[in-house]
C-alpha cells in the first residue's frame, strides 16, 4: 500500500478539488436555471448568491496561512470539506427564502477559498520531492469533472424529485467523499514512516524531451518582474476572472434565457465542462511543445472567439452554443494552467510564492467585481447576451496584456543573456533537470 500511496495522494488531491472547488463554483452554473424560476429570489437573488459566494472566497483566501497554521492539512481539508457540505445543506433547506441561499453561499465560499487549490497543492508539495506538475494537474482535472458530471446528474434528479432533494444528494455525495479523503489523507509521509516521493529522472530521449528540459532551465533563470509590467498582469487576470468566474457562472442562465429548454442546457453546460477538463491536458502540453507566449495566444482566441459566440447564442441555437461551450472551456482553462504558467516564468525564484499569491489574489477580485454585471446588464438590455459581448472585449484586452508582458519578458530574458537556446543548439545532458517543465501545472 506504501508504494502507491502517491496515487493514492494525488487521487485525494482530485477529490478535494471536485468537493471544494468543483461543486461550489465550477459546476454550480447549472443550479441557477433552477433557482432563476424560484419565487423570491429570481435573476437578482441568483446575482446576488454568487456574489456572497465570491465575495467571501476572495477573502477566505487572506485567511489561509493562519488557518493552516492552526490546523495540519488533514483536519484543515476536512473542515473546509464540512463547510462546503453544510452549504450545500442549507441550499436544500432554503425553499424561496434568498437569505438562507446566501447564507449557504457564506458556507461554500469559505469551503473553496481554504479547502481547494491551495490545499491541494500544499498537500502535494510536501508528498512529492520532484515532478509535482504530473500530480497538480491530475488534482486539478477533479474541478473539471464536477463541471461534466454534477449538470448531467442535477436535471434528472429536479425532474423526478425536487430542487431540495437535488441539493440534499449533492450534499450527502460531498460528506460520502470528505470521509474517503479524511480516512486516506495524511499532512506528510513522515507521518507513514515515509519519505517524499521521488520520480526518477532520466536523460531526455527525443528533440520534443530536450525542448522541455530546455523550458524548465528558463524558469530556473532570475527574472523579476518589474512593476509596472505586474501591475499590467494584474488587470490581465482580473479581466479573465471575470471569463472563468462570472461569465461562466451565468453560462447555464444564458441558455435557458436564450430558448434552449433545460435539459439540453444541461448537457452543453456538461460540454462545457468537457471542454475546460480537457482543456488543462492540452494547454500544459502545448505550453511545453510550442512555448509559453504562442500557447497563450492560442488559447486566448479560443476564449474571446468562444465569448463572442455566447452573444449569439439567442440566433444560433443549440449548434453556436456546442461551439461557444467548447471554445470558452477551453479558453478557461488559462485561469488554472495559464496562471500557473505565467506567475512561475515571470519572477525570479525568490519571488514565485509572493507571485503566485498575487496573482490569486488579482483572478479572485476579477471575478468578485463582475460578478453583478450580467444581472445589472441584463436589467437594462433585457438580454445576458449583451454581457458575453463585454466578456469578449474583456478577454481581448486580457490577451493583449499578457501577450505584451510576455513579450517584454522574454527580450528582457535575451538581453541579458538568459535566453533558452532552441532544442537543436541544447544537447540533452542528462544533468537532473528533466521533469521539471511539468510545474507549468503548479497551482492546478
Amino acid at each position: 500500500m506504501k508504494r502507491h500511496y502517491s496515487a493514492v495522494i494525488v487521487a485525494c488531491c482530485f477529490l478535494i478539488m471536485f468537493v471544494n472547488q468543483g461543486l461550489p463554483s465550477t459546476s454550480f452554473n447549472v443550479w441557477q436555471s433552477y433557482l432563476v424560476r424560484v419565487p423570491g429570489v429570481g435573476d437578482g437573488g441568483v446575482a446576488a448568491v454568487l456574489l456572497v459566494r465570491t465575495a467571501v472566497s476572495f477573502l477566505a483566501i487572506f485567511a489561509v496561512t493562519p488557518y493552516y497554521k492552526r490546523l495540519d492539512l488533514r483536519w484543515g481539508v476536512a473542515g473546509a470539506t464540512l463547510l462546503t457540505v453544510a452549504g450545500f445543506a442549507l441550499y436544500g433547506l432554503a425553499g424561496d427564502r434568498l437569505w438562507l441561499y446566501c447564507a449557504g453561499s457564506v458556507l461554500t465560499g469559505v469551503g473553496y477559498g481554504l479547502g481547494g487549490v491551495v490545499a491541494s497543492t500544499a498537500l502535494i508539495g510536501n508528498w512529492f520531492a520532484g515532478d509535482v506538475g504530473t500530480a497538480a494537474g491530475i488534482a486539478g482535472v477533479g474541478s473539471g469533472v464536477a463541471g461534466m458530471l454534477v449538470p448531467l446528474a442535477v436535471a434528472p434528479l429536479v425532474r423526478y424529485a425536487s430542487l431540495a432533494d437535488a441539493f440534499f444528494v449533492v450534499a450527502a455525495a460531498a460528506a460520502v467523499l470528505g470521509l474517503v479523503m479524511f480516512a486516506f489523507v495524511r499532512s506528510e509521509p513522515q507521518q507513514l514512516g515515509m519519505k517524499p516521493f521521488q520520480v526518477s529522472k532520466k536523460p531526455p530521449r527525443s528533440r520534443r524531451l530536450a525542448a522541455r528540459e530546455a523550458a524548465a532551465r528558463a524558469f530556473e533563470a532570475p527574472a523579476p518582474l518589474p512593476a509596472g509590467q505586474r501591475r499590467l498582469m494584474g488587470v490581465a487576470l482580473a479581466l479573465l476572472g471575470a471569463d472563468a468566474v462570472s461569465a461562466s457562472g451565468y453560462f447555464s442562465v444564458l441558455l435557458s434565457t436564450s430558448g434552449i429548454d433545460l435539459s439540453a442546457a444541461a448537457a452543453v453546460t456538461a460540454l462545457l465542462g468537457a471542454s475546460l477538463a480537457l482543456g488543462k491536458f492540452l494547454s500544459g502540453k502545448l505550453f511545453d511543445i510550442i512555448g509559453t507566449r504562442a500557447a497563450s495566444a492560442l488559447f486566448f482566441a479560443a476564449l474571446v472567439a468562444g465569448a463572442a459566440l455566447c452573444a449569439f447564442v439567442g440566433i444560433g441555437g443549440v449548434g453556436v452554443a456546442c461551439a461557444a461551450a467548447v471554445l470558452f472551456g477551453a479558453g478557461c482553462s488559462l485561469s488554472t494552467t495559464g496562471l500557473s504558467v505565467w506567475s512561475l516564468e515571470l519572477t525570479s525564484p525568490a519571488e514565485k510564492m509572493d507571485t503566485v499569491r498575487d496573482f490569486m489574489i488579482a483572478y479572485a477580485f476579477g471575478g468578485f467585481a463582475f460578478n453583478a454585471l450580467p444581472g445589472a446588464l441584463k436589467a437594462v438590455t433585457g438580454t445576458y447576451e449583451t454581457s458575453f459581448a463585454v466578456f469578449a472585449v474583456g478577454s481581448l484586452v486580457s490577451a493583449a496584456l499578457v501577450l505584451f508582458v510576455l513579450s517584454r519578458h522574454e527580450r528582457a530574458r535575451y538581453r541579458r543573456g538568459g535566453a533558452v537556446p532552441p532544442p537543436a543548439a541544447s544537447p540533452s545532458t542528462g544533468s537532473g533537470d528533466y521533469g521539471k517543465g511539468d510545474q507549468h501545472s503548479l497551482l492546478h
